[in-house]
């Protein structure tokens, strides 16, 4: 904290609970209790840090071009894009698959999903691979993860190795579906009331479950996105996708911007606190998005998980640096990035040296300063013998198909193992029409990765809870959870029960 006066003024600020939630929004009291239940916690005798914390956010499902600083006309995104502004948007950021725990698997290990091993939800990350999270904390720094997906639970993927605190307490039932999540608001209350009493060397994760559907904003996002029900109704959509009285696609993307516009209320939230603490400017904040989603893309309706295509493989990065490093505020970076470059720069801003091994990843920073990346991304979906490969090069993406057991194809082996052109085919370049040159380019740089690809093979287990994909175990699961009383301290506990989140 800044100084005593202003630890105190936060203190006086809170006030009484009662009476704050019954004249404030929720979110402003929220705040206030905050700063009162650290103060307790804490003291008022902190000296200003040194440096801020290291902040990762993950907004699940968030297409890059729903964002106005993408190029979005609607107003759904102003924290985040104000976000942009004070560090480094990278314009053509892609995820490994398009789906959430393989690509947060490729955050965390700065690898491809054949090395790390999770390739779909519910697997668990090998305890053999190592994450940045066990290497920042064995660093000294406290560290502390909030999700909010049933899928982001520590028993279904392993990921709360290295976390202090991994508080997954997701308990809200989805709207036609047994599935679980936790709102935005109570998630970012968690995350802040944990990172306050923590103090400025803090690594959080912060994963918010907004705007993946069903699309169900709160009412003042409900409203102020909605589309007139104009157009055509949608094609095939999954079943939890379908509401109640929602027929056309311009009430779905209503929906779905009214979300994005909740997620980011909260995470303005976030950085007010941060600001409050004085912790905002020295801060490192890394925003990005596991996948996107299709909405109407080759015939594709409100879904994730089918493929390569820029609707799902396309996601927003964006890297705020602490003031006085980093590229200007503001700066705009063209050059294709990958979410596995989240692993090292998250190492760079805790001073921590990268790990030798057989990475791809890049420092965003390097990055941003001009660096070119070895490899160009490659977005993977894998089905039944072949996979998919997008390679995302300077000037255009080109799509392969290729089959798994191209290792064994004599064209493979007459060139010396190195070849894998000869027995892929290519799909598609985007955008349509670009010369084919750029596409032929970017999949020979990446060569080196597709042939390990097809080569590697994982020697530890990856275990699966395919039991979970039944919809009553996952509801026994959560009423056992529920049963077993609170999972948070007693600080935190007392701020989500007076601000109506607990009992």
């Amino acid at each position: 904290m800044a100084s005593d006066c202003g630890c105190q003024a936060l203190a006086r600020k809170a006030g009484s609970p009662g009476k704050m939630v019954a004249t404030m929004s929720r979110w402003a009291s929220s705040w206030a209790l905050i700063s009162a239940v650290a103060a307790m916690a804490l003291g008022c005798h902190r000296s200003a840090p040194a440096a801020g914390p290291i902040v990762l956010i993950v907004v699940d499902t968030l297409r890059a071009d729903h964002l106005s600083c993408y190029g979005y006309g609607r107003p759904t995104s102003a924290a985040m894009c104000a976000l942009a502004a004070d560090g480094v948007r990278f314009d053509r950021a892609y995820t490994t698959r398009t789906s959430t725990t393989p690509a947060i698997a490729s955050m965390l290990t700065g690898l491809y999903p054949h090395r790390h091993g999770v390739k779909d939800v519910l697997l668990l990350l090998p305890t053999a691979i190592t994450t940045v999270t066990k290497r920042i904390q064995a660093a000294g720094w406290a560290t502390g993860g909030f999700v909010s997906s049933f899928v982001m639970v520590r028993d279904f993927n392993g990921f709360e190795a290295g976390f202090d605190v991994y508080d997954d307490d997701v308990r809200t039932r989805e709207l036609v579906r047994e599935n679980y999540q936790r709102d935005a608001p109570e998630t970012v209350l968690r995350a802040a009331t944990w990172l306050r009493r923590h103090g400025p060397r803090a690594f959080l994760f912060v994963h918010l479950i907004e705007p993946h559907g069903p699309y169900t904003p709160p009412a003042p996002y409900l409203e102020r996105f909605a589309l007139p029900a104009t157009g055509p109704e949608p094609g095939d959509i999954p079943a939890y996708q379908r509401l109640p009285g929602v027929r056309t696609v311009s009430e779905y993307v209503g929906r779905y911007d009214g979300e994005i516009a909740a997620a980011d209320a909260a995470l303005a939230e976030l950085f007010e606190h941060l600001r409050g603490l004085g912790w905002y400017d020295q801060a490192t904040i890394v925003l990005v998005a596991d996948h996107g989603e299709s909405l109407g893309e080759e015939n594709l309706w409100f879904r994730h998980g089918t493929g390569v295509h820029d609707a799902e493989a396309r996601v927003p990065l964006i890297v705020k640096f602490p003031a006085g490093r980093g590229p200007t505020p503001g700066t705009v970076i063209h050059t294709p990035v990958s979410v596995i470059d989240v692993y090292p720069t998250l190492l760079s801003a805790a001073g921590v040296a990268e790990n030798s091994g057989p990475r791809a990843a890049v420092d965003l920073a390097r990055v941003a300063a001009g660096e070119m990346r070895t490899e160009p991304p490659v977005t993977e979906f894998e089905e039944g013998d072949a996979v998919t490969l997008a390679i995302h090069g300077d000037r255009c993406t080109g799509r392969w198909q290729l089959p798994l057991n191209a290792v064994d194809d004599p064209a493979f082996a007459a060139a010396g193992g190195g070849s894998w052109s000869a027995a892929a085919r290519q799909l598609r370049i985007d955008p349509p029409g670009t010369d084919g040159q750029c596409s032929q380019a970017a999949a020979a740089e990446a060569g080196a990765l597709i042939v390990d690809r097809l080569r590697f093979r994982l020697e530890v287990p990856v275990i699966a809870r395919n039991d979970m994909r039944d919809a009553l175990n996952r509801t026994r699961f959560i009423d056992a959870r529920i049963r077993s009383g609170p999972t948070v301290d007693a600080h935190e506990h007392e701020a989500l029960r007076q601000l109506g989140y607990a009992e």
